[in-house]
């Protein structure tokens, strides 16, 4: 008899779940350090905001093996902590305001880890 598929969705916080946070911590932290040095100008926001969301979405999952609400509202918050403090670094580490653009990939990289982690809503599958 062949073994049922592994469902993700509804299993309590565990070792690997909470696992899974703090390596996608550690990987908002790295990534922020690195996306800090460039400036938000251009399309950049529009394509690292994402892309680092779509990074600490699959780690979270990838390593927690949690597709629950609670991780996929961890990693969009992990996501748009790490992009803020990627702005806060571009704009001289805050000698200058934060860019605009700055929040708007914050807010990108927030949704996309959000349903990276979650998935889509039932009607859009």
């Amino acid at each position: 008899m062949a073994q049922p598929v592994r469902q993700y969705r509804d299993r309590a916080m565990g070792w690997r779940a909470l696992l899974g946070l703090v390596c996608g911590a550690a990987a908002a932290a790295v990534g922020a350090v690195m996306l800090g040095e460039y400036e938000f100008t251009g399309t950049l926001p529009f394509s690292a905001g994402p892309v680092f969301g779509l990074v600490i979405g699959e780690v979270v999952v990838g390593v927690g093996h949690s597709r629950a609400r609670w991780a996929g509202i961890a990693a969009g918050l992990m996501a748009f902590s790490g992009v803020a403090w990627a702005g806060w670094i571009d704009s001289s580490q805050g000698l200058q305001p934060v860019r605009v653009l700055a929040w708007v990939a914050a807010a990108l990289a927030a949704v996309t880890a959000l349903v990276r982690t979650t998935g889509l809503p039932g009607r859009w599958r």
